[in-house]
């Protein structure tokens, strides 16, 4: 063979391989494009007209929005008083204020503000492949993004008006620019603006805290020190007016309220002091076991005990193998995950929703641990790719029957019969001075105009035991009408109707029956 010939084929190859790269190229575009366009599509097609208020968050949403558009400040307008909302971050009601001063007003703003979810999920699935491409191949990227397109846990919370599609956009997007940034030499501009949209991110929904220590521990593992500091202290002061401002006005309201309406921190720490350091440990203990409860659930291909035992074996297995193989490529984003799992193990609540807001990146992890596995040899691929089969057939399965039964919209068709109910007694049987102590109060509100209250307190003990009808009545209901003046119960669960029944059968009555309604019951307030 002559050198001529080696250099005739060499300058063949250059050509086709550039070509290849091109295609390769515009195949992954176009795979972006796919992906985003489905996940816009099904996050649009679950926009319904049901009302906001059926998990109670979305309606105070709502709420604060309305209070920033109208110019009142960051208020709880619902409650007597409209106190400071030091409860939720005000990133998502800022953002739908925004929204709201292009629409026709409320309710129809709401439409849009389910709809905006939709444009959330499409940037989330294009960002999830976008970084699973930097430790697994293109295809398995897509079909990352696909998976997470089509997830009925997003589309569940899309679906409503929610803060998470919003924040899990804002995660995966500055873990894309973390870990990139991580990788490139130290410039201390970029660390300051890494810190201002950490801080942003923590605005939308609190646990985006995490990414600070996350983002830090890992640029000071790689010897960057000056750009860990200028990070830190650039999302630190960002958060500071927020921290001062919300410190400032914490406490003030009556201990009922406090769980629903004051800060988290604030709730979490007297849930410790309430309980003592036990609660920690029980809490852990029950999340746990709730979250691999509902993982078993989700991908678990045949129902009883072992075989989801033997999921979530399979699924903490692929785990510790993601963990593997991400640990250079995407070690920030797995801290973050670290640290996001350390916050909602410790947090006396139900754990789904805090799960499903990163969903996505709980599939990465899944997916990068697969996909290292199946890179091994030939017996582990083996066993890898049979386990990777009986968890997709699992999650296929419940994919299907989550669509067919349009779960999606279940919490919404659970609770819009009661929701509607209770405005409509309220609205037409009411005055427009009066303050009502409902369920649903922020839905109330916002269809009636009316003044409302909860009629229970919120605590962490709720979650780790069940109160009793007389403990419901005594540290929630008794108190709220000793705070508020209320000058109705109208309720619509049925705990609510035995807790108001049995104030009305004691020596001292709290409350006198109204009226029945369908749905619900109405009892007056009887002065002290």
């Amino acid at each position: 063979m002559t050198s001529g010939t080696l250099v005739s084929r060499s300058a063949v190859g250059a050509p086709l391989a550039d070509e290849k790269a091109r295609w390769l190229g515009t195949t992954w575009r176009r795979g972006l494009v796919f992906v985003g366009a489905v996940a816009l599509a099904c996050g649009l097609a679950v926009v319904d007209t049901r009302p906001v208020g059926v998990v109670h968050d979305d309606a105070m949403y709502v709420i604060l929005a309305r209070s920033l558009a109208t110019g009142q400040g960051y208020r709880f307008l619902n409650v007597p008083g409209h106190p400071a909302a030091t409860h939720f971050p005000p990133g998502y009601p800022a953002v739908l204020a925004a929204v709201s001063w292009l629409t026709a007003g409320f309710p129809s703003d709401v439409v849009a503000f389910k709809a905006l979810n939709g444009v959330f999920l499409g940037a989330a699935a294009i960002l999830i492949a976008l970084l699973a491409r930097r430790v697994v191949s293109e295809r398995w990227a897509l079909a990352l993004g696909l998976a997470s397109a089509v997830s009925v846990p997003l589309l569940l919370l899309g679906s409503m008006v929610l803060s998470e599609p919003l924040f899990l956009v804002l995660v995966l997007a500055v873990l894309l620019w973390l870990e990139s940034f991580a990788e490139q030499p130290g410039n201390t501009a970029h660390a300051a603006m890494l810190g201002v949209v950490i801080a942003a991110c923590t605005l939308v929904r609190a646990h985006g805290i995490v990414l600070i220590p996350a983002a830090a521990l890992a640029l000071v593992l790689r010897g960057r020190r000056g750009d860990a500091a200028v990070l830190t202290a650039s999302a630190v002061l960002c958060l500071l007016p927020w921290q001062l401002w919300a410190a400032r006005h914490s406490g003030t309201l009556p201990a009922p309220l406090l769980g629903n309406y004051d800060s988290y921190a604030s709730w979490w720490l007297r849930g410790v002091r309430e309980m003592g350091p036990m609660m920690v440990p029980r809490t852990v203990a029950k999340t746990t076991r709730e979250t691999t409860d509902m993982l078993g659930a989700l991908f678990a291909p045949i129902r009883g005990a072992m075989p989801r035992e033997l999921t979530i074996g399979i699924l903490l297995a692929f785990a510790v193998g993601g963990v593997a193989a991400g640990r250079r490529r995407l070690p920030i984003t797995l801290l973050f995950l670290g640290g996001y799992a350390g916050i909602v193990a410790i947090w006396p609540f139900a754990p789904a929703r805090f799960v499903w807001g990163v969903w996505p990146l709980v599939l990465l992890l899944v997916a990068m641990g697969a996909h290292w596995a199946m890179s091994r040899p030939t017996p582990m691929r083996m066993t890898a790719f049979a386990a990777l089969a009986w968890i997709v057939i699992g999650y296929g399965a419940y994919e299907v029957r989550a669509a067919r039964g349009e779960w999606w919209s279940s919490i919404a068709r659970a609770n819009t019969p009661r929701i509607a109910s209770l405005v409509r007694w309220t609205s037409a049987r009411t005055q427009p001075g009066d303050v009502v102590a409902t369920d649903d109060e922020g839905a109330v509100y916002l269809y009636t105009g009316r003044q409302s209250v909860p009629v229970f307190s919120f605590t962490a003990a709720h979650y780790l035991r069940d109160h009793t009808v007389a403990e419901e009545a005594d540290e929630g209901l008794i108190p709220i009408l000793a705070a508020y003046p209320v000058t109705t119960v109208v309720a619509g669960t049925r705990t609510t109707l035995d807790v108001a029944r049995q104030l009305t059968q004691r020596p001292a009555p709290r409350l006198a029956p109204r009226e029945e309604f369908p749905g619900g019951a109405a009892f007056t307030v009887l002065p002290q």
